[in-house]
């Protein structure tokens, strides 16, 4: 399922094989929780070399319904879609309704935001969705806390994840589909590393990191990482669930992960924010753009100053070729990346991000 192609001491770079073809990594995987990128086509995602993208269980679920998903033959067929897809378990959104939601020894009790309904999702349940869903990458169900978290509450949630993941293995998956489990531990290295040895003694294809980049210090989730990294089978696939910052890609990736996810590239494009390996992000909607007539470096066809007008006009375009060089810069990160670490460069391209996405934005 997973090659190795060169691994050095600032990172590794690799080669999936999954059911719709090969993925490359390290890569970044664009975020189409409920079947879709907000505002950009998926052919556009094929034309930027994009080869793996994620759904979401829980969204899906709720909208449009595994009833729909199973008659048409799963999210691929639905989508428009031919290569391949990663689906969340949607236990990081079950969390988010702390309100609504009740963690039960068999699952997540939860009620719809959209109509009320009740829902109770398990372990069983989650692994039959995904095949129902024709996940190529399938996610075990879990615990996710919030930051701060209480070492008791981390361990219960630990020991929670742990139980669901032997269940969710024993469901017959998918042919050839791949299923990951998810190490949780909350912010303890003590809990974190029996996480991962225990998540490691049983039989997944791949492990997450889970549980970090929710609020904690960037050098916690660093400290974490490397403790997680350290007891988890060097040939699996490790995937850092939730971190889209180029700074914190480019220094994890040089740890030792190899996937990526976040919707901060889709979502920052849908306010203004429009990445650019030359200038770093540009705060668009601000007002010295309204006469930048300097062409954007993935769609040389525009201008800022033109950008400037379709988001102060309120024109859907806007957010659509925003959307687009957010997402072209994303694959031309991983794709330096990857020659970064096959040549040795990755402590430049760390100095190089970290200038733009710390000095320029937040003035260190």
């Amino acid at each position: 399922m997973f090659e190795i192609f060169k691994e050095t001491d600032k990172g590794r770079t690799g080669q999936l094989s999954l059911n719709h073809g090969f993925v490359t990594t390290p890569v970044y995987m664009p975020v189409a929780t409920r079947g879709a990128i907000r505002v950009a086509p998926l052919n556009e995602l094929k034309q930027l070399g994009y080869s793996l993208i994620l759904n979401n269980t829980y969204h899906l679920v709720l909208r449009p319904g595994l009833e729909v998903l199973e008659k048409i033959g799963g999210t691929h067929r639905f989508m428009g879609w031919d290569k391949n897809v990663l689906t969340d378990s949607g236990g990081f959104q079950i969390y988010s309704l702390k309100h609504s939601m009740k963690i039960r020894n068999n699952g997540l009790e939860f009620r719809s935001p959209i109509d009320g309904t009740k829902f109770f999702f398990t372990p069983e349940f989650v692994a039959q969705a995904q095949n129902i869903i024709g996940s190529d990458i399938a996610m075990q169900l879990d615990v996710c806390l919030g930051y701060p978290a209480s070492e008791s509450e981390a361990k219960k949630a630990m020991d929670v994840t742990l139980r669901w993941g032997e269940r969710f293995l024993s469901v017959e998956p998918l042919q050839g589909q791949k299923r990951f489990g998810i190490v949780q531990g909350g912010f303890s290295k003590r809990l974190r590393r029996e996480s991962a040895v225990l998540t490691a003694s049983l039989p997944f294809d791949g492990f997450a990191i889970g549980g970090l980049s929710v609020g904690e210090p960037e050098e916690l989730m660093y400290e974490l990482t490397y403790e997680v990294l350290d007891a988890l089978p060097k040939q699996a696939p490790k995937y850092m669930m939730g971190v889209g910052d180029p700074v914190q890609i480019v220094e994890l990736a040089s740890m030792g992960i190899d996937m990526f996810d976040c919707v901060q590239p889709t979502r920052h494009a849908r306010h203004g924010w429009v990445y650019s390996w030359q200038d770093g992000p540009q705060v668009i909607v601000r007002g010295k753009y309204k006469f930048d007539f300097r062409p954007l470096e993935y769609q040389p066809q525009y201008t800022y100053g033109y950008l400037h007008h379709l988001f102060k006009a309120g024109e859907p375009l806007g957010l659509f070729i925003a959307t687009v060089e957010n997402l072209s810069y994303m694959a031309d990160l991983m794709r330096k990346l990857r020659a970064a670490i096959e040549g040795g460069s990755v402590d430049s391209l760390k100095e190089e991000i970290r200038y733009q996405w710390r000095k320029r934005i937040i003035g260190e």
